[in-house]
Protein backbone atom coordinates (compact mmCIF):
# COMPACT_ATOMS: atom_id res chain seq x y z
CA UNK A 1 0.00 0.00 0.00
CA UNK A 2 1.58 3.16 -1.26
CA UNK A 3 1.38 6.57 1.06
CA UNK A 4 0.43 8.30 -2.23
CA UNK A 5 -2.55 5.88 -2.62
CA UNK A 6 -3.96 7.50 1.32
CA UNK A 7 -2.93 10.93 0.66
CA UNK A 8 -5.28 10.49 -2.93
CA UNK A 9 -7.80 8.77 -1.17
CA UNK A 10 -7.81 10.83 2.24
CA UNK A 11 -8.61 14.18 0.08
CA UNK A 12 -11.25 12.07 -1.70
CA UNK A 13 -13.29 10.98 0.88
CA UNK A 14 -13.63 14.38 2.47
CA UNK A 15 -14.35 15.98 -1.21
CA UNK A 16 -16.02 13.91 -2.99
CA UNK A 17 -14.65 15.23 -6.50
CA UNK A 18 -11.91 13.86 -8.43
CA UNK A 19 -11.19 17.78 -9.86
CA UNK A 20 -10.95 19.09 -6.57
CA UNK A 21 -8.43 16.21 -5.62
CA UNK A 22 -6.61 16.31 -8.20
CA UNK A 23 -6.16 20.02 -7.87
CA UNK A 24 -5.30 19.79 -4.40
CA UNK A 25 -2.76 16.95 -5.12
CA UNK A 26 -1.56 18.29 -7.95
CA UNK A 27 -2.11 15.29 -10.19
CA UNK A 28 -4.63 14.00 -13.00
CA UNK A 29 -7.51 13.12 -12.54
CA UNK A 30 -6.97 9.61 -14.22
CA UNK A 31 -4.20 9.33 -11.52
CA UNK A 32 -6.94 10.08 -8.82
CA UNK A 33 -8.94 6.93 -10.09
CA UNK A 34 -5.78 5.22 -10.63
CA UNK A 35 -5.01 5.64 -6.79
CA UNK A 36 -8.24 4.90 -5.57
CA UNK A 37 -8.33 1.78 -7.51
CA UNK A 38 -5.02 0.48 -6.30
CA UNK A 39 -6.63 1.00 -2.65
CA UNK A 40 -9.40 -0.66 -3.35
CA UNK A 41 -7.81 -3.35 -5.24
CA UNK A 42 -5.24 -4.36 -2.36
CA UNK A 43 -8.42 -3.98 0.49
CA UNK A 44 -10.44 -6.16 -1.90
CA UNK A 45 -13.16 -4.11 -1.69
CA UNK A 46 -15.17 -0.21 -3.28
CA UNK A 47 -14.90 2.71 -0.51
CA UNK A 48 -17.16 4.94 -2.94
CA UNK A 49 -20.58 4.11 -4.37
CA UNK A 50 -20.11 5.61 -7.84
CA UNK A 51 -23.31 6.68 -10.19
CA UNK A 52 -22.15 7.98 -13.21
CA UNK A 53 -19.70 10.97 -12.80
CA UNK A 54 -20.57 11.51 -9.02
CA UNK A 55 -19.01 9.24 -6.50
CA UNK A 56 -19.58 9.15 -2.65
CA UNK A 57 -17.91 7.86 0.15
CA UNK A 58 -19.91 5.17 1.36
CA UNK A 59 -19.37 3.26 5.01
CA UNK A 60 -16.70 1.53 4.54
CA UNK A 61 -14.62 4.04 2.95
CA UNK A 62 -15.61 6.15 6.42
CA UNK A 63 -14.56 3.34 8.39
CA UNK A 64 -11.03 3.38 6.29
CA UNK A 65 -10.62 7.44 6.12
CA UNK A 66 -10.25 7.27 10.06
CA UNK A 67 -7.52 4.49 10.16
CA UNK A 68 -5.75 6.45 6.98
CA UNK A 69 -5.53 9.56 8.88
CA UNK A 70 -4.18 8.00 11.58
CA UNK A 71 -1.60 6.22 9.47
CA UNK A 72 -0.54 9.30 7.35
CA UNK A 73 -0.36 11.35 10.73
CA UNK A 74 2.42 8.82 12.07
CA UNK A 75 3.85 8.60 8.58
CA UNK A 76 4.44 12.31 8.79
CA UNK A 77 5.86 12.56 11.86
CA UNK A 78 8.26 10.23 11.52
CA UNK A 79 9.42 11.96 8.20
CA UNK A 80 9.49 15.55 10.05
CA UNK A 81 11.22 13.63 13.23
CA UNK A 82 14.02 12.65 10.82
CA UNK A 83 14.38 15.63 8.98
CA UNK A 84 14.70 17.69 12.26
CA UNK A 85 17.30 15.14 13.37
CA UNK A 86 19.36 15.22 10.29
CA UNK A 87 18.74 19.05 10.61
CA UNK A 88 20.69 18.51 14.19
CA UNK A 89 17.74 18.94 16.45
CA UNK A 90 17.67 15.65 18.91
CA UNK A 91 13.69 16.76 20.95
CA UNK A 92 11.32 19.58 20.51
CA UNK A 93 9.36 21.69 22.27
CA UNK A 94 5.56 23.12 21.40
CA UNK A 95 4.45 25.94 23.11
CA UNK A 96 1.04 27.78 23.15
CA UNK A 97 1.44 31.47 23.64
CA UNK A 98 -1.09 34.12 23.86
CA UNK A 99 -0.39 37.15 21.37
CA UNK A 100 0.32 39.56 24.42
CA UNK A 101 3.40 37.32 25.34
CA UNK A 102 4.12 36.47 21.43
CA UNK A 103 4.23 39.94 20.77
CA UNK A 104 6.54 41.34 23.70
CA UNK A 105 8.73 38.88 25.51
CA UNK A 106 8.72 35.97 23.51
CA UNK A 107 11.05 36.43 21.12
CA UNK A 108 13.61 37.10 23.75
CA UNK A 109 12.66 33.55 25.16
CA UNK A 110 13.50 32.15 22.19
CA UNK A 111 16.79 33.46 21.25
CA UNK A 112 18.03 33.03 24.25
CA UNK A 113 17.13 29.17 24.67
CA UNK A 114 18.27 28.03 21.17
CA UNK A 115 21.60 29.70 21.59
CA UNK A 116 21.58 27.36 24.98
CA UNK A 117 20.02 24.49 23.58
CA UNK A 118 20.34 24.22 19.61
CA UNK A 119 19.62 20.78 19.38
CA UNK A 120 15.60 21.02 20.54
CA UNK A 121 13.52 22.14 17.85
CA UNK A 122 10.65 24.84 18.71
CA UNK A 123 7.16 25.15 17.63
CA UNK A 124 5.03 27.76 18.07
CA UNK A 125 1.04 27.59 18.97
CA UNK A 126 -0.72 30.85 19.25
CA UNK A 127 -3.58 30.53 21.38
CA UNK A 128 -5.97 32.80 23.25
CA UNK A 129 -5.25 32.58 27.00
CA UNK A 130 -8.39 30.64 27.86
CA UNK A 131 -7.22 28.23 25.47
CA UNK A 132 -3.94 27.27 26.05
CA UNK A 133 -4.33 25.45 29.68
CA UNK A 134 -6.60 22.78 27.76
CA UNK A 135 -3.63 22.30 25.15
CA UNK A 136 -1.17 21.86 27.08
CA UNK A 137 -3.67 19.46 29.62
CA UNK A 138 -4.76 17.96 25.87
CA UNK A 139 -0.91 17.35 25.11
CA UNK A 140 -1.37 19.49 21.55
CA UNK A 141 1.57 21.50 23.19
CA UNK A 142 4.16 20.84 25.92
CA UNK A 143 4.64 24.43 27.51
CA UNK A 144 1.60 27.05 28.06
CA UNK A 145 2.75 30.89 28.08
CA UNK A 146 -0.63 31.96 29.25
CA UNK A 147 -2.16 35.34 31.27
CA UNK A 148 -4.01 32.97 32.80
CA UNK A 149 -4.25 29.74 35.15
CA UNK A 150 -5.89 26.67 34.20
CA UNK A 151 -8.77 24.51 36.13
CA UNK A 152 -7.16 21.51 35.19
CA UNK A 153 -3.94 19.54 37.36
CA UNK A 154 -0.79 21.06 35.74
CA UNK A 155 2.07 22.21 36.73
CA UNK A 156 2.56 26.18 37.39
CA UNK A 157 4.51 28.61 37.76
CA UNK A 158 3.77 32.41 38.41
CA UNK A 159 6.91 33.80 35.63
CA UNK A 160 6.13 37.42 36.20
CA UNK A 161 3.33 40.15 38.15
CA UNK A 162 4.21 43.22 36.03
CA UNK A 163 3.16 46.55 36.80
CA UNK A 164 0.40 48.30 34.52
CA UNK A 165 1.22 52.05 32.36
CA UNK A 166 -1.48 53.80 30.92
CA UNK A 167 -0.48 54.52 27.70
CA UNK A 168 -1.55 57.80 25.69
CA UNK A 169 -0.14 59.10 22.16
CA UNK A 170 3.01 60.89 22.39
CA UNK A 171 1.22 63.90 21.04
CA UNK A 172 -0.52 63.89 24.55
CA UNK A 173 1.82 63.68 26.79
CA UNK A 174 1.91 66.75 27.71
CA UNK A 175 -1.63 66.10 29.30
CA UNK A 176 -1.95 64.68 32.89
CA UNK A 177 -3.10 60.98 33.25
CA UNK A 178 -6.22 61.90 35.23
CA UNK A 179 -7.68 64.28 32.67
CA UNK A 180 -7.03 61.68 29.55
CA UNK A 181 -8.71 59.52 31.83
CA UNK A 182 -11.67 61.88 31.61
CA UNK A 183 -11.41 62.95 28.15
CA UNK A 184 -10.27 59.66 25.84
CA UNK A 185 -11.67 56.16 25.13
CA UNK A 186 -10.05 53.60 26.98
CA UNK A 187 -9.40 50.71 24.92
CA UNK A 188 -9.81 47.06 26.83
CA UNK A 189 -9.46 43.85 26.18
CA UNK A 190 -11.74 41.71 26.95
CA UNK A 191 -9.16 38.88 28.18
CA UNK A 192 -6.87 40.93 30.08
CA UNK A 193 -7.90 39.41 33.58
CA UNK A 194 -6.72 42.92 35.44
CA UNK A 195 -9.67 44.69 33.63
CA UNK A 196 -12.36 44.31 36.64
CA UNK A 197 -10.33 45.53 38.88
CA UNK A 198 -9.06 48.83 36.63
CA UNK A 199 -12.78 49.52 35.94
CA UNK A 200 -12.87 50.11 40.43
CA UNK A 201 -10.47 52.30 39.37
CA UNK A 202 -12.18 54.26 36.70
CA UNK A 203 -15.67 54.51 37.94
CA UNK A 204 -14.22 57.84 39.80
CA UNK A 205 -14.46 59.38 36.38
CA UNK A 206 -17.95 58.95 35.73
CA UNK A 207 -17.98 60.34 31.98
CA UNK A 208 -15.02 57.81 30.89
CA UNK A 209 -15.69 56.16 27.40
CA UNK A 210 -14.38 52.99 26.86
CA UNK A 211 -14.14 50.73 23.46
CA UNK A 212 -12.89 46.64 23.46
CA UNK A 213 -10.61 44.96 20.86
CA UNK A 214 -9.61 41.62 21.08
CA UNK A 215 -5.94 42.24 20.00
CA UNK A 216 -2.95 43.98 22.20
CA UNK A 217 -1.21 45.02 18.92
CA UNK A 218 -4.18 46.53 17.43
CA UNK A 219 -4.70 48.32 20.72
CA UNK A 220 -1.46 49.45 20.53
CA UNK A 221 -1.40 50.71 17.22
CA UNK A 222 -4.98 52.30 18.03
CA UNK A 223 -2.98 54.71 20.37
CA UNK A 224 -0.42 55.73 17.85
CA UNK A 225 -3.02 57.10 15.80
CA UNK A 226 -4.76 58.92 18.65
CA UNK A 227 -7.81 56.73 19.01
CA UNK A 228 -7.83 56.38 22.60
CA UNK A 229 -5.41 55.18 25.30
CA UNK A 230 -5.06 51.76 27.12
CA UNK A 231 -3.60 49.88 30.11
CA UNK A 232 -0.88 47.48 29.00
CA UNK A 233 1.54 45.36 31.33
CA UNK A 234 4.93 46.56 31.19
CA UNK A 235 6.93 44.36 28.94
CA UNK A 236 3.94 44.82 26.18
CA UNK A 237 4.78 48.59 25.64
CA UNK A 238 8.65 48.77 26.21
CA UNK A 239 9.77 48.56 22.70
CA UNK A 240 7.25 51.40 21.52
CA UNK A 241 8.14 53.52 25.07
CA UNK A 242 11.97 53.09 23.93
CA UNK A 243 11.34 54.46 20.80
CA UNK A 244 8.95 57.00 21.61
CA UNK A 245 5.80 56.02 19.70
CA UNK A 246 4.10 56.05 22.81
CA UNK A 247 3.87 57.67 25.80
CA UNK A 248 3.03 55.71 29.58
CA UNK A 249 1.66 57.10 32.76
CA UNK A 250 1.91 54.99 36.08
CA UNK A 251 -1.25 55.53 37.76
CA UNK A 252 -1.02 55.39 41.70
CA UNK A 253 -4.24 54.48 41.65
CA UNK A 254 -3.45 51.35 40.04
CA UNK A 255 -0.34 50.19 41.52
CA UNK A 256 -1.78 47.47 43.50
CA UNK A 257 -2.87 46.12 39.83
CA UNK A 258 -0.94 43.60 38.05
CA UNK A 259 -0.54 41.13 34.93
CA UNK A 260 0.36 38.09 35.62
CA UNK A 261 2.07 35.57 33.63
CA UNK A 262 1.68 31.82 34.17
CA UNK A 263 3.94 28.75 32.97
CA UNK A 264 1.97 26.18 32.03
CA UNK A 265 3.34 22.28 31.91
CA UNK A 266 1.51 18.81 32.71
CA UNK A 267 5.13 17.11 32.78
CA UNK A 268 8.69 18.18 33.64
CA UNK A 269 11.11 17.11 31.91
CA UNK A 270 14.90 18.53 31.31
CA UNK A 271 14.17 20.24 28.21
CA UNK A 272 11.11 22.28 30.02
CA UNK A 273 13.10 23.43 33.31
CA UNK A 274 15.63 24.56 30.62
CA UNK A 275 13.05 27.09 29.32
CA UNK A 276 11.25 27.57 31.95
CA UNK A 277 15.12 28.59 33.68
CA UNK A 278 15.17 30.98 30.95
CA UNK A 279 11.79 32.86 31.41
CA UNK A 280 12.69 33.25 34.87
CA UNK A 281 15.51 35.25 33.44
CA UNK A 282 14.21 37.05 30.87
CA UNK A 283 11.57 38.40 33.16
CA UNK A 284 13.65 39.16 35.85
CA UNK A 285 15.66 41.68 33.65
CA UNK A 286 12.34 43.04 31.89
CA UNK A 287 10.71 43.45 34.57
CA UNK A 288 13.10 44.69 36.99
CA UNK A 289 14.09 47.54 34.66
Amino acid sequence: METEWLRTFIIAAKTENSRETAEQRFITQSTVSKHIQHLEKELQTTLFDRQGKHVKLNHIGAHFLQHAEKMMATIDEGLQNTVSFLDGYTSQLTIGVAPQIANSTLPVFIQTFQQQKPSIQITIELLKSNEIGEAVYAGVVDIGLSKLTSTRDLHTVLLAQEPLQLIAPISKKAIDARTLLQQETILTHEYAPYWQDIQQVIQQFPSYKSMNINQTEVIKNFVKQGLGIAFLPKSVIEAESHQQLLHSYSLKECAHIVSNTYFLTKYVTADIEAFLAVCHLIYKDAVGR
